[in-house]
């Protein structure tokens, strides 16, 4: 389903032009008029089918006189310098600043630019006033970051620059039509909010999946053998490594690597451990599938031992063939379409938007480890006949982790990426949460679990709060982290829940699970843990809690908590919350 997003900018933008078609399908455009960004922002009431998310152009040029500029840096003092600035732009931000008070959850991106160059003597003794007012400009910017969870930055000119700022500005749009951008310019624009409100829709990818001859290294090892290969040398050798080490960089950020490539096996590992011009290591990978089926099949089994979905994929393969095949066997997987200069693979890597996050927390810095945990545990349990042997004997170590500022950055990450076992998909902020937590009558933490596999971090999230009846809560958001199933983590989290409702009086719980095509592993997880389905509960607590359910839209599950039974606890019988 498309976003529409509208989008205003101190200069004409040119709508309908073909580079806004950049936006990606996901995105439909509209337009406010020449100069009424001001308008647009300081409407306190938008229409019923207001935009979900808005776009500021911001080109400094067209709001700060050059004779206002020149008098504010005139003064000698740096000090006096900064404040005259600041009293000139600051106040071109109120409109933001009242869109954002107005429409606390509308994404808002402020895309800002200020091309002016001068001359290079303009620069050999200090910081020319343009240069000043967008340093002043970006400072105020991130200051408001703070204050605004919703909104986003792009500072234009660092992206223009790829393509070059004489190509990307137009002086004849301008005077024509009083656009700045060249329709490179605004495909460049186009596609930058189109990767940003992409993100806002949709969680990144996770696996970035590699070949290995004439991708991680030059020529095949096959054939040419450990000395033959192009790999740590000067030219081409030296672009594989450096491509290499844009992937180990990505791994760093939590993105799992993996390999799937058709060679004899030791072959591959010797490369990995005997050639001196290896960047990456057998530690960096999460999994791989070295063997001589299609890929496809083998993309789809990583997918399945990881418990990912396949479109969290994006496949690096120099064959396109082999691109081919995957794009046709398994249309999930983002494949990419790679230039045939090896030269250009490690900038391209780089400038990837499929695996850039708004921000990183410390859980994606442990994901390799965990997900590598989580492929050993599928395959030990594949091994076993008694499950519930099984589980106790793995040393279940559960607990509980109070939401606080210091923890609902990871709360937030749950509820914008978890979509498998997710029971509503409610994709609530930070503020959201906090809010939430703090109500009366709530009940909200994360559920950390480690086992002899490891430590899995900070994996579950709930969110229950009260209703207009003081003896009945709403499981309002409950999910977990698919590298964790398999051990009943959600009946221990369920029964956490439940103990502390009960604590705070709560005799009823009402639930809802909302059907998508990704989160169909939880369908049967609220009747299989002692909800009665809506139907099946007794008449006369149907009639009571009906009122509670309007604007519901999914399956309404209830419970009363003194009877409650839930299985699969036995598992976790020796465990403590702490």
């Amino acid at each position: 389903m498309a976003w529409q997003v509208q989008i205003c900018g101190t200069s004409f933008l040119l709508p309908g032009n073909p580079a806004w078609s950049a936006l990606g399908p996901g995105s439909t455009p509209v337009f406010a008029g020449y100069d009424q960004w001001a308008r647009v922002l300081l409407d306190p009431a938008p229409s019923p089918d207001k935009p979900a998310a808005l776009a500021w152009v911001v080109f400094l040029e067209d709001l700060l006189p050059t004779s206002a500029l020149a008098a504010a840096v005139a003064a000698k003092a740096p000090q006096d310098r900064r404040q005259a600035l600041e009293g000139l732009i600051a106040p071109l931000l109120l409109p933001l600043e009242a869109h954002l008070a107005n429409h606390p959850q509308t994404p808002v991106i402020v895309a800002y630019s200020l091309p002016v160059l001068g001359s290079a003597i303009d620069s050999g003794r200090g910081l020319p006033a343009w240069e000043q007012a967008r340093q002043v400009l970006e400072e105020l910017l991130f200051q408001r970051l703070e204050q605004a969870p919703h909104l986003f930055l792009l500072p234009l000119d660092r992206y223009l620059a790829r393509l070059g700022l004489e190509q990307a500005f137009d002086d004849r749009n301008y005077y024509a039509a009083r656009c700045r951008l060249s329709q490179a310019g605004l495909r460049v624009l186009a596609g930058c909010l189109g990767d940003i409100l992409g993100r806002l829709q949709g969680a990144a990818k996770k696996v970035l999946v590699l070949d290995c001859d004439n991708t991680l290294w030059g020529g095949v090892v096959g054939e040419v053998g450990l000395s033959g290969l192009a790999l740590g040398q000067d030219g081409l050798g030296k672009a594989f490594q450096d491509f290499q080490r844009a992937a180990q960089d990505l791994g760093r950020t939590g993105v799992l690597l993996a390999i799937v490539s058709k060679n004899n096996e030791e072959d591959v590992w010797e490369v990995f451990d005997q050639h001196a011009g290896m960047v990456l290591s057998r530690e960096d990978l999460v999994a791989f599938k070295v063997n001589w089926r299609d890929k496809a099949t083998n993309i789809l089994e990583l997918a399945a031992d990881l418990d990912l979905g396949a479109d969290s994929f994006v496949f690096w393969d120099d064959n396109p063939l082999e691109r081919e095949v995957v794009r046709a066997q398994a249309p999930q997987v983002t494949v990419l379409e790679l230039p045939a200069d090896v030269g250009r693979w490690p900038r391209l890597l780089q400038n990837l938007p499929y695996f850039g996050r708004f921000e990183t927390t410390s859980e994606d810095a442990k994901k390799k480890a965990q997900y590598k945990a989580r492929a050993q545990f599928k395959s030990e349990q594949g091994r076993v006949v008694d499950e519930t042997g099984f589980l106790k004997g793995i040393s279940l170590q559960p607990s509980l982790v109070p939401i606080d500022q210091g923890s609902v950055a990871r709360a937030a990450q749950l509820c914008a990426k978890t979509n498998q076992f997710n029971l509503r998909l409610i994709r609530h902020g930070v503020p959201d949460i906090l809010a939430l937590a703090a109500q009366p009558g709530s009940v909200a933490f994360l559920g950390h679990l480690a086992d002899r596999f490891g430590d899995h971090g900070n994996v579950a999230l709930v969110l229950a709060r009260g209703t207009a009846d003081p003896e009945v809560a709403f499981l309002d958001s409950f999910m977990l982290s698919c590298r964790v199933l398999g051990r009943h983590f959600e009946a221990w989290m369920l029964a956490q829940c439940v103990a502390r409702l009960r604590e705070q009086g709560a005799r009823y719980l009402l639930a809802e699970f909302r059907p998508e095509k990704r989160n169909q592993v939880a369908q049967d997880f609220l009747a299989g843990h002692g909800l009665w389905p809506w139907q099946q509960a007794p008449e006369d607590l149907r009639q009571r809690l009906a009122p509670l359910c309007q604007g519901l839209s999914g399956q309404i599950h209830l419970a009363e908590l003194a009877s409650l039974t839930i299985p699969y606890l036995e598992i976790y019988h020796e465990t403590q919350a702490h």
